[in-house]
This record gives structure tokens, sequence and C-alpha cells, in this order.
């Protein structure tokens, strides 16, 4: 599970370049895009909630995370780049995904899907993408430096329920980025716990 050549951000890292340049000759800041990637969130929400449209609420997810390529991307290309459009930009992609998988619970409240509630399959979701990202800050708070391993990052995952909810199968996405965001977050506890240095054995 170690970084892939074909992670997304590396395989889109064209079209959000082609798409973050004219933004940052308009001067568009890269807070503003981050603000309208929740915006979206927000508009994915009420696509499955009003309408039960999955592929929809799947093109706005998607929408949500190429926006979150172009505000970096922007903000690098106007020379933009600060610690709190960075703190805005995480703190914001946590409401984002929230947002996102609440809207699942919220859209099919009674339904089972392999003998478990969807809310349940969405509260197993979350705490598996939380401590994805929580276990990659924790390790860089500690000075690790290898930090992009697993495949299960935030691109990957919001992709895989993107295909699955045009496909009309978003309940069976649900499953699969609950198990590759809890997979994920397995195998970065254990690489970066190898990594770190051990408490002396006392004899």
């Amino acid at each position: 599970m170690s970084p892939s050549k074909w992670r997304l951000r590396k395989i889109f890292r064209r079209p959000v370049l082609a798409a973050a340049r004219p933004l940052a000759r308009a001067n568009i800041s890269p807070n503003s895009i981050t603000y309208l990637a929740l915006f979206v969130s927000i508009m994915a929400f009420l696509s499955l909630n009003l309408n039960e449209i999955q592929w929809l609420y799947g093109i706005l997810v998607f929408l949500v995370g190429f926006l979150d390529g172009v505000d970096g991307a922007v903000a690098r290309l106007e020379e933009r780049a600060s610690t709190q459009g960075a703190f805005i930009d995480s703190v914001s992609d946590k409401i984002s995904e929230f947002i996102i998988l609440l809207t699942i619970a919220i859209a099919y409240p009674s339904q089972t899907i392999f003998a478990l509630s969807v809310p349940l399959w969405v509260l197993l979701a979350t705490v598996g993408w939380l401590m994805t990202s929580y276990t990659r800050s924790r390790a860089e708070s500690l000075g690790i430096e290898d930090l992009d391993v697993g495949l299960g990052a935030r691109s990957e995952r919001l992709m895989l329920l993107v295909i699955f909810a045009v496909l009309q199968l978003l309940l069976y996405g649900l499953v699969a980025v609950t198990l590759l965001g809890t997979l994920t977050a397995a195998y970065r506890f254990h690489h970066y716990s190898s990594l770190l240095e051990a408490p002396p054995v006392e004899i």
C-alpha cells in the first residue's frame, strides 16, 4: 500500500493546473475556491436528500475533490500560499467530508447493507476517514517525512464514492470507502509506528 504512480492527484495535475491558471490571472483568492468547494458539498447534500439523484450527487462530490486541488494550485501560482490558507483548507476539507457522508445517512436512514444500517456504515466511514488524516498529521508533528503512504487518500476515497454514485450503487460505494479508509488508517498507523523510535527495553 505504498504510494502509487497512479495516485489521482498526479493523474489530475494537468487539468487542475489548466483550471487554476485563469483563476490565478483573474486574481481569485484561494480561500474563495475553498469556500466554493464547501458550498458544493452542501449542494451535494441537497441533490441527494431532496431529489435522490445519485448521479448528480456523484458529480458534485467529484467537483468538491477537484476544487480541493484547484485552490492549492491557485495559491502556488499566485504565490499566496500561507499557513492560514492551509489551516482553512484543512478544516473546510473535513467539514466537506462530514457533509458528504452525513448526506448518505440522512438520505437512507432505515436501509441496511451487509446486515448493518446505513447510518452505522456512515459512522464507521467517518471514523476511518478521520483516523486516516489524524495518523498522518500526528506523524508529521513527530518529524516523520515519509508521509505519503496508503492507497486510500482523500482523493481516492472521494473518487471511489463518485464512481459508485454515478453507477447508482451509492450504498455499495459507502461500504467500499469505509473499508478503504479503515485499511489505510491501519496501514499508516503500522507504517508510522515502525519509523518512530521505540522506548528502551528494560532488563
